[in-house]
C-alpha cells in the first residue's frame, strides 16, 4: 500500500514540475483545418457574422449562395439541411453538417483560436450570444410570424412594432451598451480579440437594425442614446481583416458600396 501510494506521488511531482505544451498558434489551427462550406442566400442576415469571423480568422471556407430557391428547396427535402434551414456549414465534403448561425460561430471560432478557454469567459461571450437570440426573437417572430405557427393580423403586427421599437429593443440595446461600458478591452466579454458574440452583435447592429424601418425609428438604427455600443460597432468596423472583407475590387463596386453604406438596403427584409 505504501509502495503505491509512494509511486503516486512520484507521478503527481513529475506532473507538477512538468512544463505543459503551449497551445497551438493561431497559424497552426488553421493549418489543420477541414474543409468548410457555408451555405446561404445571397444576403448578410444570419450569414454575415459567420463570414466574418471566418475572414478574420483566416480561414479558408467557401461561402455557398443560393441563387435559385430552387436550389434550397431540392437540399430541404433531400435531407441534406439536419433542421431544413439555412445556415449550414458542411464539413469535409459532408462527413459533418453544422445546422444552426450559434453553433457555427462557436465551432469556428473555436478552431480560429476566438473561442475562450477559460470557463468563465466562454460563459460569458455565450451569454451574449444567447442575449442576441433574445434581442431579436420579436422582431423575427414578428417578420415570419407563420413559421412559428403564430397568426397575427394587421393591427396585431403594429402593436407589436410598436412595443418592440418602444420598450423591447431599446432595453436590449441598454444592456449591451452596460456591458461595453464596463468591458477593458471593448468587446462584449471582455475578451482580448472578438468573439463569436461581437461578430453576431456588430452584424445586428451595423446591418439590420438601420434596415427595419418597420421596427425601428431612425434614431434607433442610429444607435442614438447608445453611446457604447456605437464606438464597438466603429471598433469592429476598423478591423483590419473587416475592413478587407469589404474592400470592393472594381471602381463601379466601390460606387455602389459607398451608396449602399449611405442609403441602407432592405435585403435583411428577404432573410
Amino acid at each position: 500500500m505504501a509502495t503505491t501510494m509512494k509511486r503516486k506521488s512520484t507521478i503527481l511531482s513529475n506532473a507538477s514540475t512538468s512544463a505543459s505544451p503551449p497551445p497551438p498558434s493561431r497559424q497552426q489551427q488553421q493549418q489543420k483545418q477541414p474543409k468548410l462550406k457555408l451555405y446561404y442566400f445571397d444576403i448578410k442576415g444570419r450569414g454575415e457574422s459567420i463570414r466574418l469571423l471566418s475572414a478574420y480568422a483566416g480561414l479558408e471556407m467557401e461561402d455557398f449562395r443560393y441563387t435559385e430557391p430552387k436550389q434550397f428547396i431540392e437540399m430541404k427535402e433531400n435531407g441534406t439541411l439536419p433542421f431544413e434551414q439555412v445556415p449550414m456549414l458542411e464539413i469535409d465534403d459532408g462527413k459533418h453538417r453544422i445546422p444552426q448561425s450559434s453553433a457555427i460561430l462557436r465551432y469556428l471560432a473555436k478552431l480560429g483560436g476566438l473561442y475562450p478557454k477559460d470557463p468563465i469567459l466562454a460563459a460569458k461571450v455565450d451569454a451574449a450570444l444567447d442575449q442576441e437570440a433574445d434581442a431579436f426573437l420579436g422582431p423575427t417572430v414578428a417578420t415570419y410570424h407563420r413559421r412559428y405557427g403564430i397568426v397575427l393580423n394587421d393591427e396585431g403586427l403594429a402593436k407589436t412594432a410598436y412595443l418592440i421599437a418602444t420598450e423591447t429593443m431599446p432595453q436590449h440595446l441598454r444592456c449591451i451598451d452596460r456591458l461595453l461600458a464596463e468591458s477593458s478591452t471593448g468587446w462584449i466579454a471582455g475578451t482580448e480579440e472578438p468573439s463569436p458574440a461581437d461578430f453576431v452583435w456588430a452584424c445586428r447592429l451595423v446591418h439590420y437594425l438601420p434596415n427595419q424601418g418597420n421596427f425601428f425609428s431612425e434614431g434607433l438604427g442610429k444607435l442614438e442614446g447608445f453611446p457604447h455600443c456605437k464606438k464597438f460597432v466603429d471598433k469592429f468596423m476598423a478591423l483590419p481583416q473587416i475592413k478587407k472583407y469589404y474592400e470592393p475590387d472594381s471602381d463601379e463596386e466601390k460606387e455602389n458600396f459607398k451608396k449602399a453604406r449611405s442609403q441602407g438596403t432592405d435585403e435583411e427584409s428577404k432573410e
